[in-house]
């Protein structure tokens, strides 16, 4: 993966994100196969964007995601200031780029309920990385989130790695609840989510099923990003991996990811 291949399959993924209209795949001469060649594009993506990164995301938490896209670890990807959203949100499908009219006529977008923590300093690449406790003690709070995943091709690329994390990880923005300040000591392997969509529990998990513990996904977070050369900056909010899978989640319908005692986070899509 060249640079100026890079930009040219980055080029194709920023007309596809703007005109809201998914292609196939990345023209063959440039495609990224390879975990590396996907970030090499992920990096051109942002700089051609031009748009603030207000957070990250950790994906494939799950060993059977990590083995549909032929990885070994979880992927990262960018979560753009303006796709940052507070709930309850009201979400366009022209903002969250819906995908295509099922059977009955409705669009949908996928979901996933997950932990995030948002950063009170900045977390710069250094030799070595990160340990746990200097992750954690970067942390100002927990944040209940509800990741929007809007792939910008016609179906989820499979395989091999480089698509998937060349589109940023798949992210389409996030939807965040109430700040929790006092989040150290939440149980978090134990800690039960559901997803509801319009009033129906859809799916249930727990902390458990992000690696184990969503403090490792967020230390693996942090140190893939600044091993990228990523600067994580104080207020960005970072994601660890989803607790309830992915679901589709038709136009029309409202879904809440249901923390419990840490509250709720609603979105809508109109």
């Amino acid at each position: 993966m060249t640079p100026e291949n890079a930009r040219k399959a980055a080029n194709e993924l920023v007309a596809a994100r703007r005109s809201r209209r998914p292609i196939a795949a990345i023209s063959e001469t440039c495609r990224p196969e390879t975990a590396d060649d996907g970030y090499a594009v992920q990096k051109a993506f942002i700089a051609a964007w031009g748009e603030p990164v207000g957070g990250w995301k950790a994906g494939a938490t799950l060993k059977a995601v990590q083995d549909r896209f032929g990885l070994g670890e979880p992927f990262l990807g960018p979560i753009f200031q303006s796709t940052v959203t507070e709930s309850p949100a009201t979400l366009e499908a022209e903002t969250v780029n819906l995908g295509p009219a099922g059977p009955n006529g409705k669009r949908a977008v996928s979901v996933e309920v997950e932990f995030a923590f948002r950063l009170g300093r900045d977390l710069a690449p250094r030799a070595g990385g990160y340990a746990e406790a200097e992750v954690l003690d970067a942390v100002e709070a927990l944040v209940p989130a509800m990741e929007i995943i809007t792939p910008r091709f016609e179906a989820v690329p499979g395989g091999k790695p480089g698509q998937a994390l060349a589109d940023c990880g798949l992210n389409g923005g996030i939807v965040l609840g109430a700040p929790v300040s006092d989040w150290r000591g939440i149980d978090y392997p134990s800690f039960a989510t559901k997803l509801v969509v319009d009033g129906k529990t859809v799916v249930e998990g727990t902390g458990s099923l992000v690696l184990g513990h969503p403090f490792k996904s967020l230390v693996w977070l942090v140190n893939g990003a600044t091993r990228q050369g990523h600067t994580l900056a104080k207020g960005e909010v970072l994601t660890t991996g989803s607790m309830t899978g992915i679901y589709a989640v038709e136009q029309g319908a409202e879904a809440v990811g249901d923390f419990g005692p840490l509250g709720k986070v609603v979105a809508r899509f109109v």
